[in-house]
């Protein structure tokens, strides 16, 4: 017996296929759906606009209670400066009865009376740390004075003479090691920047600026700083760079130490 055509078998199976009966289909989407649960409503959705001004709100309203305002925004510190935003809360008055000497005031200093004059590599033995010098602007050269001084830590720092006016400093490069602190009074304006993607502040004077001896005592350095300052943090040393330069120029003199 021969096999028949393909297209011969074709049409015998579809025919045999019709004439058999056929259940119903269930409606299986239907039960499964059935069996899901309820989903819940979305919760709705914050714009991410509305949510910063929500939170810019919530600031507002904090800082108009003057004790979480003053622990807010009473000062920016970065690395040993610390930049008053507020004037510092007056320490208390001492109860009645208990005698106490007169305070002794610390003199208002200026770079010209610097004490520790010394040369770069003796500043670098004591500090402990290699100093770095701008290499900008091209004309800057060595500095015309170094100085060294143990305030809780080493601190140096380097001050370039303008050669137009030999009484005053054209830049002047103050490194505070790890431990020293520094305090400014309130600045005129003060400005978030960055100095090699770091975190920096830029302020202008004048205003007061005090080292402490040691930490937790007077203060041993007062000066009236009246120009540009740019403060930023490097390998756990702060460096703050003096200057009449607008900002962009400073953070050049910054990122070119070498």
């Amino acid at each position: 017996m021969s096999r028949p055509p393909n297209a011969q078998w074709e049409r015998q199976v579809q025919r045999v296929a019709t004439a058999l009966p056929y259940p119903p289909t269930p409606d299986i989407a239907g039960r499964v759906a059935g069996r899901l649960p309820t989903r819940q409503r979305a919760a709705p959705h914050l714009n991410p606009g509305w949510a910063l001004l929500l939170m810019l709100a919530l600031l507002l309203g904090l800082l108009a209670v003057p004790p979480v305002r003053a622990a807010i925004a009473e000062f920016l510190q970065i690395g040993g400066v610390r930049i008053w935003l507020v004037e510092p809360t007056p320490t208390p008055a001492v109860a009645p009865g208990t005698a106490t000497p007169p305070p002794t005031a610390t003199p208002v200093s200026s770079l010209f009376d610097l004490a520790g004059a010394t040369t770069l590599v003796e500043a670098e033995q004591q500090a402990g740390f290699r100093v770095r010098l701008p290499t900008y602007p091209p004309d800057l050269g060595a500095p015309d004075g170094v100085f060294y001084q143990d305030l809780g830590a080493p601190v140096v720092v380097l001050v370039w003479l303008d050669p137009q006016q030999p009484e005053q400093a054209r830049l002047s490069l103050h490194i505070l090691a790890e431990g020293a602190l520094v305090e400014k009074g309130v600045p005129t304006t003060v400005a978030t920047t960055t100095v090699n993607s770091r975190p920096a502040a830029w302020t202008t004077g004048p205003y007061l600026l005090a080292y402490h001896a040691q930490v937790g005592q007077e203060w041993g350095i007062r000066r009236l700083v009246e120009g540009h300052v740019l403060v930023w943090n490097e390998h756990s040393l702060t460096y703050r760079l003096e200057t009449d330069l607008p900002l962009e120029e400073a953070v050049r003199v910054a990122e070119s130490l070498r």
